[in-house]
């Protein structure tokens, strides 16, 4: 092995995702680990306080060595066992190496912090003799640790004889314990070493399993968390996260309710992420919300055009898009000065109703670029042709309000609507147009509200920070039929326009094989599906569209159907292709 910083890079980040996972904060029961003489005279012990997770890597040489062969290139200079790795990584001597046992699961616990900070963890891992171990570390001229048995916990504590050891190490029976402290060690170790061997060891390459109680609890406050951030100070999301605030907010109430939620990765040709969630029984958010889900299959997504980069899908109900509603209006209502007035509000929220009312049970959208720029595409299913064509008009009526229209004034926008001339494109296309006016990079004037700061948080317009101006004008094409809404935005939204419309009966994103066998395994309980050709897209953001290597990365989210009386479990997945994996890492400087 090579003895470079971008070869220890690498390792890090392999061991990071190969076994650091485990002492993350995630976790999982699993079937039958092997017997162990040293752990299996060290009784159990209960599960710590504030156990938030646990984590088991069933074979890590054999989980290594597909990790190594899906990163590939440089990966080879990174040694060919986990107990390698993990010698080299832990700054243990190599010839402890052989004594790591790579055949018998590494195990992992974290619990919640008291301060809450990041939760505490240690990880376990295997050695064919622990007192060998201890031995080989602490004995001899080579002598690189004492050992300090702690008596509470019968651990030896591992201390460096010269300078500090980047974490905590201790052996306890046969398991080689590693934490970020002495104090996560002492508390957490014994259940790793004593407890978790007890349990059964799952099939995939990692599992983990988060329970109730952590659900509710750190993991809620975490999610929570990061959703304020992207709210504005007045509680009301940004601009930014309207369109997502009523899906978030249910994502929520349904994580606060769930049972139980696991984790697994199998690695093989590429990588496959799936999660699972079980809902609490009693009928909460999380039961209805998944009894309620829209399902169906992937056909609306592999309809979009074929030169699609970006592709999603979104299912939903009318009942659940009519509950949204009023989410929608309070988040639209938040980007106004001072509070909506109930007349401009009810006008609003009729507007959104009739609008959701009106549209189908899903919608699909994608994204293309040419030499100039990209476009984006949008197709959804129609219920009713003539009362969506109504109520799009009366929302975009709504932007002559008076509260809206000082708004746009404020951010320096002017918006317009009217008819489009499309040729050999049938249907009534309808244009919408964003204008930048002339003072939009000024502050506004005396008496006048005051200008808002942009995403920086700089008061100064685009010129004033010497950056160049976005496009003086953005303009929105749609189109209305009876078999869908059609819009595009962007560089070219008339070819985008005629592109969506045409893939019905031309050339699909189902017809290129990489897109076709990549979202083939979603089944038919899709609610959300996203598909991303990344190395072609970044090449297209570089001004050379049409290059870069297939490698699609999958997303998709839903609901298996109710078995047995027991409500249907949500679950989600990512598939990343492997070229995509080594395009990542070799963009992340790791090698």
């Amino acid at each position: 092995m090579r003895s470079t910083s971008a070869v220890r890079r690498g390792a890090a980040v392999l061991l990071a995702i190969v076994l650091g996972l485990s002492a993350g904060a995630l976790g999982c029961k699993s079937p039958g680990a092997p017997s162990d003489a040293g752990a299996a005279a060290l009784s159990p012990v209960p599960a710590p306080a504030g156990l938030v997770a646990e984590a088991f890597l069933p074979t890590p040489d054999a989980t290594w060595a597909k990790a190594r062969a899906l990163v590939g290139g440089s990966a080879a200079l990174l040694p060919s066992s986990a107990g390698a790795l993990a010698a080299s990584l832990l700054g243990l001597p190599i010839t402890v190496a052989s004594e790591i046992d790579g055949g018998v699961p590494v195990l992992g616990a974290a619990v919640e912090a008291a301060d809450g900070a990041r939760p505490r963890a240690a990880l376990g891992i295997h050695v064919k003799d622990g007192g060998r171990f201890v031995d080989q570390l602490t004995r001899g001229e080579g002598a690189r640790f004492r050992a300090k048995p702690d008596a509470a916990t019968a651990i030896a504590l591992l201390e460096p004889l010269q300078g500090a050891s980047p974490v905590a190490l201790g052996v306890l029976g046969n398991y080689l314990l590693v934490a970020e402290t002495p104090g996560d060690l002492i508390s957490l170790g014994p259940y790793v070493a004593r407890t978790m061997p007890q349990a059964q060891v799952p099939k995939e390459d990692l599992a983990v399993e988060i329970p109730r109680a952590a659900l509710e609890g750190p993991v809620l406050k975490a999610a929570r968390s990061a959703w304020d951030k992207a709210r504005g100070p007045d509680g009301a999301p940004r601009a930014t996260a309207v369109p997502l605030g009523p899906m978030i907010e249910s994502a929520l109430a349904m994580l606060g309710d769930l049972e139980r939620a696991r984790l697994t990765l199998v690695l093989d040709e590429n990588a496959h992420l799936r999660v699972s969630g079980t809902p609490k029984a009693g009928g909460g958010p999380a039961s209805k919300a998944s009894a309620d889900l829209a399902v169906g299959d992937v056909k609306p997504l592999l309809d979009l055009p074929a030169d699609s980069l970006v592709g999603i899908l979104v299912r939903d109900r009318a009942a659940t898009r009519a509950e949204n509603v009023p989410r929608l209006v309070d988040a639209l209502a938040g980007l106004v000065e001072g509070d909506l007035p109930a007349a401009e509000r009810e006008r609003l929220g009729a507007a959104i109703r009739a609008a959701s009312d009106a549209r189908g049970d899903w919608f699909a959208g994608g994204l293309r670029f040419d030499g100039a720029g990209p476009t984006a595409f949008v197709r959804a299913a129609v219920g009713d042709r003539a009362k969506l064509e109504a109520s799009i008009q009366d929302l975009l009526g709504t932007a002559e309000l008076p509260p809206f229209k000082a708004a746009l004034q404020r951010e320096g926008l002017r918006v317009s609507a009217g008819k489009a001339a499309l040729p050999l494109l049938d249907g009534d296309v309808r244009r919408v147009r964003f204008e930048r006016t002339a003072g939009a990079s000024a502050p506004a004037g005396a008496g006048g509200a005051p200008a808002r700061k942009g995403p920086q948080g700089g008061k100064g317009g685009p010129a004033a920070q010497g950056a160049s101006l976005p496009p003086s004008s953005i303009e929105l094409l749609y189109l209305v039929r009876d078999d869908g809404l059609f819009a595009s935005v962007g560089n070219d939204p008339g070819a985008g326009l005629r592109s969506v419309v045409g893939a019905l009966q031309g050339e699909r994103l189902g017809e290129v094989p990489s897109m076709k066998t990549a979202l083939a395994p979603l089944g038919s309980d899709i609610a959300f599906a996203l598909v991303v050709e990344p190395l072609r897209l970044v090449a297209s953001r570089l001004g050379q569209p049409g290059a870069g290597d297939t490698a699609p990365v999958v997303i998709a989210a839903g609901a298996a159907p109710e078995s047995a009386g027991s409500p249907a479990a949500f679950w989600a997945r990512a598939d990343v292709a492997a070229a995509a994996i080594r395009e990542l890492v070799r963009l992340g400087g790791a090698f």
